[in-house]
């Protein structure tokens, strides 16, 4: 089943509803839930990404990037991608150090001579 055409969207407080036409010419109700917006956006910008027709499908990669805090104080990291479009992650503020760490050992495996390891 392929969707063709979003017919209708509407966002609220809990989650993101979809009406959207298939390739069946039938239309197709679904709800994403507000935890899980954060990957149906990863996801859709995985997709657009596809469409530059680079040949690097499967990454994203953003043009920029700025920190900022939800309103309920969260820390939240905006990759600018290719065409406007921000892809807001929110995190935990107890996992800042982890992402810092984990960046830290990324940046020390792309000096050259360094091994990537993956896990």
């Amino acid at each position: 089943m392929k969707y063709v055409q979003v017919v209708q969207w509407s966002a609220e407080r809990d989650g993101i509803r979809f009406e959207m036409l298939g390739d069946d010419q039938e239309l197709h109700r679904f709800e994403v839930s507000a935890e899980c917006a954060g990957a149906l956006g990863a996801a859709l910008a995985a997709e657009a990404e596809k469409l530059n027709g680079e040949g690097n499908q499967q990454f994203i990669r953003p043009t920029g990037m700025q920190t900022g805090r939800t309103e309920q104080g969260e820390p939240v990291l905006f990759l600018s991608l290719d065409g406007g479009t921000e892809l807001p992650l929110v995190f935990k503020p107890e996992s800042i150090g982890l992402i810092l760490s984990e960046l830290e050992g990324l940046m020390r495996a792309v000096q050259p001579g360094s091994q990537v390891r993956w896990r």
